[in-house]
């Protein structure tokens, strides 16, 4: 999916003010949307990692009438946008945008977890992915940003406009007898009327509609996936350094074993688990391109396990704070650099044989406790 690049995001607070000001007038407030012309229907949104200054975007695409699953894409990345209330889309924006671009499955319509028109610079997060995608989108949100709260009472589809400094700027819909309204305001190329029509289409019993309220969860599943695949490393030798040099746990201390090959990555152990195949703290490979120094302690996301025949299997990760490093062919490489030392590998598992190694370390650590 195309992604019009309209901006860099490498902004202050005060740029990313002035920005929403100076795209707000593309913001197109009308214009219907017919069911004729949708066969899909996308929901975005994101979850935070702020420990590790990361998050995941997810896009999920839905066949309409159905809303039965085509597609779902989900990404890593750092974040550098500080939590400043109105510039939220300079936080989550850039996280989306590579979600939306590796779409095999261009939506029809878009339906965001933030608001749109319903801002205090009437340039909302829905405002901003809708212009940069060029597609009609509606913004649906949790909670109030700007505007008079109504008290919306009655069956679903009951609404009550909201009202900001006397101009109409979204409306407060219920989309389930008994919950409460949700925020639904105007992203780009549709009426406020459609735009409440199309979410109570997508409805499906849930207080959200249904593209937000899977991608919502589809972010979230992700995300404990991510966290369930972060480890503390101790960098023992630094990518390109000869010699094997190891961290000594008691004495907090790296020192020199012997000598050996360069290898590409930098080096480590998990700070934290125990390897069953060889009774030590798990082997790290890390593919960060700064510099490291021996004894350094930083979080890592493991991607992939290299395993080995003896049980001495080695992680490969990237650093927490830089989830969507590169890896290029380094996995044909590491694995020409083991078999040319001798070493026994016998496979890559990928992420999901990796996340079942970890648990498997987590356990046996929790038994020699």
């Amino acid at each position: 999916m195309r992604v019009e690049p309209l901006h860099p995001w490498d902004l202050t607070a005060a740029d990313a003010v002035r920005l929403q000001r100076e795209l707000a007038p593309r913001v197109v407030r009308g214009g219907a949307v017919r069911e004729t012309d949708v066969r899909s229907i996308a929901g975005s949104d994101v979850a935070f990692d702020k420990r590790n200054g990361r998050a995941v975007g997810a896009v999920v695409v839905l066949a309409y009438p159905s809303l039965e699953e085509v597609e779902r894409v989900t990404v890593e990345s750092a974040v550098t946008f500080p939590y400043v209330p109105g510039l939220l889309s300079f936080r989550e924006t850039p996280v989306l945008l590579p979600a939306f671009e590796r779409l095999q499955h261009p939506p029809d319509l878009l339906m965001v977890d933030g608001h749109g028109y319903a801002h205090p610079r009437r340039f909302g997060f829905a405002c901003h992915l809708g212009v940069l995608l060029g597609i009609p989108t509606i913004g649906v949100a949790k909670t109030r940003l700007v505007g008079v709260p109504r008290t919306v009472a009655g069956a679903r589809g009951s609404r009550a406009d909201l009202v900001d400094d006397g101009e109409l700027i979204g409306s407060m819909l219920r989309t389930r007898e008994g919950v409460r309204s949700i925020f639904v305001s105007v992203g780009n190329g549709i009426g406020l009327d459609d735009a409440e029509r199309w979410v109570l289409r997508c409805a499906r019993g849930y207080r959200a509609p249904e593209p937000t309220r899977l991608a919502d969860r589809i972010a979230g599943e992700a995300k404990r996936r991510m966290l369930a695949a972060t480890l503390e490393m101790v960098v023992e030798q630094r990518a390109g350094e000869r010699g094997r040099w190891e961290w000594l746990s008691d004495e907090q201390r790296v020192v020199y074993r012997h000598d050996l090959e360069p290898m590409l990555t930098h080096y480590g152990c998990s700070a934290e688990i125990i390897c069953p195949g060889d009774d030590e703290l798990f082997d790290i490979m890390l593919i960060d391109r700064r510099l490291r120094e021996r004894g350094e302690r930083l979080q890592v996301r493991v991607v992939d396990v290299l395993e080995r025949g003896d049980g001495d299997h080695k992680l490969l990760a990237v650093a927490a704070d830089r989830p969507e490093e590169p890896l290029a062919d380094l996995r044909e490489r590491i694995y020409a650099w083991y078999v040319g030392q001798g070493k026994p590998v016998t496979e890559w598992k990928g992420e999901a044989g990796a996340l079942a190694v970890i648990d498997e370390c987590r356990r046996y650590t929790e038994t020699r406790r």
